[in-house]
Formats: C-alpha cells, sequence, structure tokens
C-alpha cells in the first residue's frame, strides 16, 4: 500500500487536468475537466466561470467526486469526495490563485490578476475540500492479469 501512496504524492504534483464530478438538477451526472492545482492540504483550486454547468451544480449542491489518474499509465490513480464552493474572500481568492499561477505559468502562461476573479469579471476561483480518499488495489490470477480491483479507502493524513 505504501508505493500507491508514494505514487498518489507524485500524481497530486504532476497531474493537472482533473475531472470534477457532479449532480445536474435532474440528478444525471454531469463530469466537466478543469485544470487544477493541490495546496499542502490537498485542497483544490480551479478557475470557472459561474454559468459553468459544473458551477451551478456546485453553487446549488456543492458535493463533488475527483479522480487524479495519469491517464497514460494506468497505474492507480487518487478517487477524492468532498465538497467545493466558489471563493469569495478577497485574501482566499488571492493566495488560491497565487498557487494556480506557480502552476500554470510553466506550461500554459499567466492567468492574470486577482481583477480577473472578481467584480464583474467572468471568472471565480473555486476551491475543492476532500472529506474521503481512496486508492484502488488490483488482484491478479498467476498470468499476472488483473481479474478484481478494489476500493480502499486511504487516511486523508497520509498524504499531506
Amino acid at each position: 500500500m505504501e508505493d500507491r501512496i508514494e505514487r498518489v504524492r507524485e500524481l497530486l504534483m504532476d497531474i493537472h487536468h482533473v475531472p470534477i464530478a457532479t449532480v445536474n438538477e435532474d440528478g444525471t451526472p454531469h463530469n466537466s475537466p478543469v485544470f487544477m492545482a493541490f495546496d499542502e492540504e490537498l485542497n483544490g483550486y480551479w478557475a470557472s466561470h459561474p454559468f459553468s454547468v459544473h458551477s451551478q451544480n456546485i453553487a446549488r449542491e456543492g458535493n463533488v467526486f475527483i479522480v487524479v489518474f495519469d491517464s497514460r499509465e494506468g497505474h492507480g490513480g487518487l478517487f477524492m469526495e468532498g465538497t467545493a464552493h466558489m471563493l469569495s474572500d478577497d485574501q482566499d481568492i488571492r493566495e488560491s490563485l497565487e498557487l494556480l499561477q506557480e502552476t500554470k505559468e510553466g506550461m500554459y502562461g499567466t492567468m492574470g490578476d486577482i481583477s480577473l476573479y472578481t467584480g464583474d469579471s467572468p471568472q471565480r476561483i473555486y476551491r475543492f475540500k476532500p472529506t474521503t480518499a481512496w486508492v484502488n488495489e488490483s488482484e491478479r490470477n498467476k498470468d499476472g492479469v488483473i481479474i478484481r480491483d478494489k476500493r480502499v479507502e486511504i487516511p486523508l493524513s497520509s498524504l499531506v
């Protein structure tokens, strides 16, 4: 299990395109990939338009599910359930924007300053706070073929 947890720690540092699953008003599922940066407490931050479907679902309900994984490998990932909300406090926005800037600038360039995420601007910063985390453990047959996966809950404290 320790090797799985170590791999998850690496994923949190390396993978930033993360799907966020929410629930539409009619109960159907919705999933949106966003660029996300994680802080040392495993909170995830991203920018979105408040009228996008996932943002509307978050405003109405707040429960989300994310998966952090490397689609090129298939060697497991991290599943997290939690809550999300739009940030409104200028200090929270400033701190999360700094984290996003540090993470994103090396890949895509600047995100601009705080004025692009407050007031009448079309984008807002959101925070995901995990409540539960899981990894998958695979059972293999004698030939090494995966015959069963099971989700195993891990303490969030093991990842920080």
